[in-house]
């Protein structure tokens, strides 16, 4: 696994790249699509240090030379800010979805949110679990 790095930790190269195939994974989606408002505010909070990305986690990236993919880093984005549990995960297999991932990436990782319940109570240890929702929740 590869360790939790913050914006300041990529070169301006990665961080160009990871940008350009984040924006790519969007080609088709209206101007004013949900997706495109959760990536600018989630690459927003990662330029301004929030939170710390390490890439799709137990599974590979939809690109194999950047870490950076949509669906895992807004939900990343939304883990880091304390919004974990099952609406989260619907969030992130609907992205998925609309992005048109794999089948056999989306159903591995659906198998693995049925773990969720571990990350919530963790996140309830740390005293960081939000029980409120954010404005924005993207839903097919």
């Amino acid at each position: 696994m590869i360790k939790n790095r913050f914006y300041k930790d990529f070169t301006p190269i990665q961080l160009s790249v990871g940008d350009a195939l984040m924006k790519s994974e969007m080609v088709g989606l209206d101007y004013k699509h949900p997706i495109r408002t959760l990536h600018l505010e989630a690459w927003q909070s990662f330029e301004r240090g929030e939170w710390s990305y390490d890439g799709a986690t137990f599974v590979k990236e939809k690109f194999s030379h950047s870490l950076f993919e949509l669906a895992s880093f807004i939900h990343d984005w939304r883990n880091s800010m304390g919004y974990v549990g099952s609406w989260v995960d619907k969030e992130f297999i609907d992205i998925m979805i609309c992005l048109n991932y794999p089948f056999d990436k989306i159903l591995i990782r659906y198998l693995l949110m049925r773990l969720t319940f571990i990350n919530v109570m963790l996140h309830k240890i740390k005293k960081n679990y939000k029980t409120d929702k954010p404005s924005l929740i993207y839903s097919l």
